[in-house]
């Protein structure tokens, strides 16, 4: 007998085919049947959705999002399921807070508690394996290890801004091996943040070898996503031809220039792809903006420098030139999350406020306003080109990274509504994609990119990651006005065959699974 039948729906299997009507079956966490010919007597089962008129697919995989904390704690698992997330990616950017030893593992927590909040106290761990056993049996969708570069380096040689030495290569490599030995997939690296920004080419290059001999891609936000794209896409290919690993690359919009670089680096034998939200903002703390000869040391030592004056005019030039080119104007750079205090009320208002507050020019009021805040200010950064988000939605060798961020009162809607959105704006509203050309960028493509072997498709044997909607109905709701709001149309969700969202409602939020390498 099968637990569920999800009857006479239009399924789109996630392989990029047309749809075609079907009754689905699953029986414990797995897919049991996909039976085309409904003119015969249907099995029996303990439950049966009617799903006329409704489209069945296999539940998105988010492969760039900052969820993890959110999961554990408990309150961001409905965001993701309402747009149909079933499966996200661990580490992006390379934050991890494993493999590292206590003291380093202390100034990770704090140089990352602006994306992600600080660790619950009862949450303790050594290592990567012991880590990843706190998220076994406590989240609502699955998780996916990966190998976090950027721990890997503050435990190898620290914060220091110089490339490491042979032995310090040696153990990265040594830390990468044990961190896939614990569970890891992938490799993930975030050259626009510290320590990782300080590394050189030969340290990418040897971790990236590690990873690959696991089978392992390298997965990378690339140096230069605030200067110099180009150049940092250009060292993220030569790190796939020089460790012979497949290269991924995160939250990337770029020029026809730019993807045309891919497509020759994909004909001349390079596994290369990318992901991209649709949203024409960004989001990141407000620390981006400084120069990297500040980016030095641990959080503590950048606060103490960031409180300086002689700093403070010395950074100026640079964080105002940084505003002009990386958004159209400072007004258009929105306050997203700040801690408890004084500057809490600035959350969705823009960053040209704090010159008047802070009684200094913009440059010396955003050093003032991180040092008071302690590096905790999140920022929304919107750009207007319609061109350049449509390149990069429906380029061949694109899928779907949300980039979701759940801290502060006024989030980006991205981690609340990127995958809804792709049907509702980039499918419907635009019609740049077919809905089987959406769903298979947010299921079979990442399935496929990051080894899932048995997700992302609905065939019998696979996974049951499986959703239930109305095409003309799904709709993300989060805007820059309101960045929590949840998505709405998801009628069932299913994550390993138990029903996360069941007639429109939340449900069993427990059964997501830690999907180990």
């Amino acid at each position: 007998m099968l637990d569920w039948l999800i009857a006479g729906g239009e399924v789109v299997d996630g392989t990029g085919k047309p749809p075609f009507r079907a009754d689905v079956g699953l029986a414990g966490d797995r897919i049991l049947l996909v039976e085309r010919n409904l003119g015969g007597e249907r099995p029996a089962a303990r439950r049966t959705v009617d799903a006329r008129g409704r489209t069945v697919c296999p539940g998105f995989i988010d492969v760039h999002s900052h969820s993890e904390f959110g999961l554990l704690r408990g309150d961001c698992a409905e965001a993701r399921l309402r747009q149909g997330v079933t499966t996200d990616l661990m580490s992006p950017d390379g934050f991890a807070y494993a493999p590292l030893s206590p003291a380093r593992r202390a100034e990770m927590a704090a140089y990352l508690e602006v994306f992600n909040g600080a660790p619950e106290p009862d949450w303790k761990w050594d290592n990567l394996a012991e880590y990843l056993a706190l998220f076994d049996g406590r989240i609502g969708i699955n998780l996916v290890p990966q190998a976090g570069f950027n721990a890997i380096r503050a435990e190898a040689v620290g914060w220091d801004p110089r490339p490491a030495s042979q032995e310090e290569i040696r153990r990265m490599r040594d830390l990468t091996r044990e961190a896939m030995e614990q569970g890891a997939r992938d490799l993930q690296t975030g050259l626009d943040y510290h320590p990782a920004g300080h590394a050189s080419f030969e340290e990418l290059a040897a971790t990236a070898r590690a990873a690959a001999s696991y089978g392992g891609a390298y997965v990378s936000h690339v140096r230069g996503i605030r200067g110099d794209v180009e150049a940092g896409v250009a060292e993220a290919l030569r790190v796939g031809r020089e460790a012979d690993v497949a290269v991924r690359i995160s939250h990337l919009f770029g020029s026809d220039a730019l993807y045309e670089t891919l497509d020759r680096a994909h004909q001349a034998g390079t596994d290369i792809a990318f992901d991209a939200y649709p949203y024409m903002a960004a989001s990141s703390h407000l620390g981006f903006c400084l120069p990297h000869w500040l980016d030095r040391g641990p959080p503590r030592r950048i606060i103490q420098n960031l409180s300086d004056p002689e700093t403070q005019a010395a950074a100026a030039p640079h964080i105002e030139s940084f505003f002009r080119t990386f958004t159209p104007h400072p007004g258009r750079a929105l306050f997203s999350a700040l801690p408890e205090g004084p500057h809490r009320d600035l959350e969705g208002r823009p960053l040209t406020e704090i010159t008047e507050r802070m009684g200094k020019p913009l440059g010396e009021a955003v050093c003032e306003l991180l040092a008071q805040c302690r590096l905790r200010v999140l920022m929304i950064y919107r750009w207007d080109d319609e061109g350049k988000l449509r390149r990069a939605l429906t380029h061949p060798l694109g899928m779907v990274g949300s980039d979701g961020l759940y801290r502060g009162g006024r989030p980006h809607p991205r981690g609340f509504g990127a995958h809804a959105r792709m049907l509702a704006y980039a499918v419907r509203e635009k019609r740049w994609l077919s809905l089987e050309e959406a769903v298979h960028r947010m299921t079979g493509v990442p399935a496929d990119r990051y080894r899932l072997a048995d997700r992302g498709e609905i065939a019998p044997g696979r996974a049951a990651d499986l959703l239930v909607f109305r095409p003309e109905l799904i709709q993300d709701r989060a805007d820059f006005g309101n960045g929590r709001a949840l998505a709405a149309g998801v009628e069932y969700a299913f994550v390993n065959g138990r029903a996360a969202i069941a007639d429109g409602r939340l449900a069993d939020v427990s059964a997501g699974r830690v999907l180990r390498r």
